[in-house]
């Protein structure tokens, strides 16, 4: 099947919180139009919701979307971000996470150059007691 999106997407594990379930949960891939959740909620496609998505060094967003996808076998769902007009609010929380995003090439150019420090041997990775740091390894 053929690639329908037309922003960049990036693979970002951020936490998210469903509030109408009271469960938390992880993203796998972060666009400006959505997300895919990991997150074990009793959803199905259509179904719209709050929630929030915890951005690293910036802070907590609270948004809204509906459930574009939905395949139980997988492990998650596909969310499209809906923005309420009427909602000054959430239309504050969104401009945050589309500048959030906006930072994400930058911090991949960044990872780049590291592993390739690693890779030519330039640099040892860094990793904490017990495991590997939160940008992976």
């Amino acid at each position: 099947m053929p690639e329908r999106r037309k922003m960049p997407r990036y693979p970002l594990q951020l936490r998210v919180y469903m509030p109408e379930f009271d469960r938390w949960g992880r993203t796998s891939d972060v666009s400006i139009e959505g997300c895919h959740i990991h997150i074990d909620a009793p959803v199905s496609e259509g179904h719209v919701t709050d929630f929030m998505i915890e951005l690293p060094v910036v802070g907590t967003v609270c948004l809204q979307g509906y459930v574009q996808h939905h395949n139980p076998g997988e492990g998650g769902f596909g969310m499209q971000f809906v923005q309420v007009r009427f909602a000054e609010e959430q239309g504050e929380f969104y401009t945050i996470f589309a500048n959030f995003l906006k930072c994400v090439p930058h911090l991949e150019k960044i990872r780049e150059y590291y592993d390739r420090l690693v890779e030519t041997g330039r640099l040892r990775r860094c990793l904490p007691p017990g495991g590997e740091g939160a940008a992976g390894g």
